[in-house]
């Protein structure tokens, strides 16, 4: 047993994962200080106006590059993986431009739409700049990963970090609450910055409509497959958000952010730089027709660990560590986190395997996923609740029962993967 673990501790994918953590890591111990400040210096109602801006970026930057950065890690070919890059950033573009016409002509709609408070409505119009640099953030970032630039990547996420909370504290001093999303741009640009300063050599800046619309064809699949299934998981994790907002209130959405974003700090810590360097491991293994089973357990077993510690500090102590570290004007948080930390702790678990479903080519299985969630999600608006408090454990219901049926087909998958290439061998 002793040299199974040393084994896979030992792997390629624990020491790339351990370059991504250790700079998410640093990134977030950064947000936190910075929160510490930055909760007393705004209301809870100016972060829960930011929060639903926030959800608006985050659900229409899923799509916005019809989702062809998935695709960057793929190809053999640096060159096609360039094409892809290329091609994710101008039709991010484009996208944004339409979006910012909507905006203009339109902006009433999303007021209305999600009850966003009407003294924040002016921000409505910097949000197709905000899914912009966040698009090209991501898209760069594959790249980086593509071309195993690991500590690039991670030394990133501390820089964006550290410009951001800096921006946001230095502009909400002045009393502007649009700080918040200025430091969020300010952040995001930097990465931009200094992701283009790294690959600009080796990396052909020249754009050919030829080779882009290639690249397009080839991977169709991604918007024709991806997009959807990708939107509905957008929707899903954010909507909430949205909902809170229009049922009660943007003082309640305030408390509900602080309480997701401490819970996601887990997610974002492991979680993503696991998915990342998933993702790369298992397409490169799958390209060999090598087994995945050793590392896959590895990655669960960790994962198990880490969210059951993380459960018994929340459960026990989450009101207090709120009120105490953030003012007690955020103890609520605290309550919210206390329940929302099984859900959180599933999907810590369950969504680094998700990518399984990109690596084997298996979106349709991912569609029918992201539908039958998103449905159950989107039942929170139709239904009426008396309280914030009845509404989370419904919340958490749904997403309980989400994660585990998409931890069950991720297991078929790799049984599947499994005999495959074992009958092969034969």
């Amino acid at each position: 047993m002793m040299s199974f673990l040393k084994q896979i501790i030992s792997s390629s994918i624990f020491k790339n994962l351990g370059v991504l953590v250790s700079g998410t890591f640093i990134a977030q111990l950064v947000v936190i200080v910075f929160q510490i400040f930055l909760r007393r210096i705004y209301s809870p109602e100016d972060f829960g106006a930011f929060a639903v801006y926030m959800s608006i970026v985050g659900i229409l930057a899923t799509v916005v590059s019809l989702r062809y950065e998935q695709a960057i890690i793929l190809p053999r070919s640096s060159e096609v993986g360039q094409n892809i890059l290329k091609l994710s950033v101008v039709i991010a573009f484009a996208f944004s431009i339409i979006l910012l016409l909507f905006f203009l002509f339109f902006g009433n709609i999303a007021v209305e739409i999600t009850n966003f408070p009407v003294k924040y409505s002016n921000w409505l119009i910097i949000i197709p700049l905000s899914i912009f640099v966040f698009s090209v953030s991501q898209s760069l970032n594959y790249y980086l990963i593509r071309q195993k630039m690991f500590a690039v990547s991670s030394t990133n996420k501390i820089i964006r970090r550290s410009f951001e909370g800096f921006f946001q504290i230095s502009i909400g001093k002045f009393g502007y609450a649009a700080g918040l999303f200025i430091g969020d741009l300010i952040g995001q640009g930097s990465v931009i910055v200094r992701s283009l300063l790294k690959i600009k050599s080796g990396f052909s800046f020249t754009l050919s409509l030829d080779e882009m619309k290639s690249a397009a064809v080839r991977y169709k699949d991604f918007p024709v497959k991806n997009g959807i299934p990708a939107l509905l998981n957008s929707l899903s994790l954010l909507l909430p958000i949205i909902i809170i907002n229009s049922k009660f209130s943007s003082e309640v959405t305030g408390y509900f952010d602080l309480a997701r974003m401490i819970l996601i700090i887990p997610l974002s810590l492991i979680t993503a730089s696991m998915s990342q360097v998933l993702l790369q491991s298992f397409a490169e293994k799958r390209n060999s027709r090598k087994s995945i089973v050793k590392n896959a357990t590895g990655t669960f077993i960790s994962l198990l660990v880490i969210s059951l510690f993380f459960i018994l500090i929340i459960k026990f102590f989450g009101e207090w560590l709120f009120g105490f570290v953030f003012g007690s004007q955020w103890s609520n948080s605290g309550m919210y986190a206390s329940l929302l930390v099984w859900a959180f702790a599933l999907k810590f678990i369950v969504s680094p395997f998700n990518v399984i479903f990109t690596v084997f080519e298996k979106i349709g299985i991912l569609s029918v996923w992201q539908m039958f969630y998103f449905i159950l999600i989107l039942l929170l608006y139709f239904l009426k609740f008396n309280t914030i408090i009845d509404f989370l454990k419904f919340y958490v219901f749904i997403e309980v029962v989400s994660y585990t049926v998409a931890a069950m087909l991720n297991i078929f998958l790799i049984i599947k993967y499994e005999a495959n290439i074992k009958k092969t061998d034969k």
